[in-house]
């Protein structure tokens, strides 16, 4: 439902926090106060001010952002109409870019999901869609926890084989198996359907049975199930076998070294300069060689 236009005491309000925050000097005060005098009647519950590092040629340095409600569509509408634009819909989204002045006019509002219709904007993903591909999958980055979503139900060893490459690669990190878990078992398959809401580039993915009209099969990676350590390239000083395992070690609060062999799994301390360690450790094997 649109927001009613501000009182006349509200545009008061409004106008004193910008000139809390805004600069007379670049000109965001005095459009600000010619936007609340010549359109009283459009909605507007308050001003953000934003100033660009690098403008792209042609685009205002600084610019005023309008508060026009989170689902205010009507609103961006008739703010753009009233500077004499239209707003740019991207899906579900509605903004209003343009300039007043030389000093940028921003906003933005989303329709709620039942005023959109959300079967219209169901699609199957390309690889423009996700975070990355890897062995012809798409995979992309799903949540905060570091999980991954695969679109289709490859198997096992190439869901785990992707996702150690993702780590190793993007993360610069490797995943172990955490606690006796088997990093297999954070591997859950299903069926989803892509609906572009409220952008395609802020897609969603909603679940859904198998015989639902646009259903995709999907195969989530639970990472955050896992351990994950951090690369190093040194060398083990007790065995010489090349080390990028690191852990921490919570006795002594520090990170150290891990050897990957299973027959040593010898440890050091990371700020020992292992390397250093190492290379005495080869030139002692060297020279008892030569006995």
């Amino acid at each position: 439902m649109p927001l009613s236009p501000p009182a006349p005491e509200r545009a008061l309000q409004l106008l004193a926090q910008l000139e809390r925050y805004g600069s007379r000097e670049n000109g965001q005060l005095a459009v600000g106060r010619r936007l609340l005098q010549d359109h009283p009647d459009l909605p507007l519950t308050g001003f953000a001010i934003s100033r660009s590092i690098c403008p792209e040629p042609g685009r205002p340095l600084h610019s005023l952002i309008l508060r026009v409600g989170e689902h205010d569509t009507d609103g961006i509408t008739a703010w753009a109409r009233a500077l004499g634009t239209e707003p740019a819909i991207d899906g579900a989204r509605y903004r209003l870019d343009t300039a007043v002045d030389g000093i940028g006019i921003w906003a933005a509002a989303t329709l709620l999901e039942d005023a959109y219709d959300m079967e219209q904007a169901v699609f199957i993903p390309s690889g423009d869609d996700v975070s990355f591909t890897h062995r012809d999958l798409l995979v992309t980055e799903f949540g905060e926890d570091g999980d991954l979503l695969f679109i289709g139900h490859p198997p096992v060893r190439e869901v785990l084989a992707t996702t150690s490459a993702y780590y190793r690669d993007t993360c610069g990190q490797r995943l172990r198996p955490f606690d006796g878990h088997v990093l297999a078992d954070s591997i859950t398959r299903g069926w989803g359907r892509f609906v572009a809401y409220p952008t395609r580039t802020e897609w969603q993915i909603r679940s859904v049975s198998q015989d639902t009209p646009g259903a995709l099969p999907v195969t989530w990676m639970y990472a955050q199930d896992g351990h994950t350590q951090d690369l190093g390239f040194d060398r083990c000083p007790a065995c010489g076998r090349p080390s990028r395992g690191l852990d921490y070690r919570p006795e002594t609060g520090r990170r150290v070294h891990v050897c990957p062999s299973p027959v040593c799994r010898h440890q050091w301390p990371v700020d020992d300069a292992p390397g250093s360690v190492a290379a005495e450790h080869h030139q002692d094997r060297a020279a008892l060689a030569t006995r």
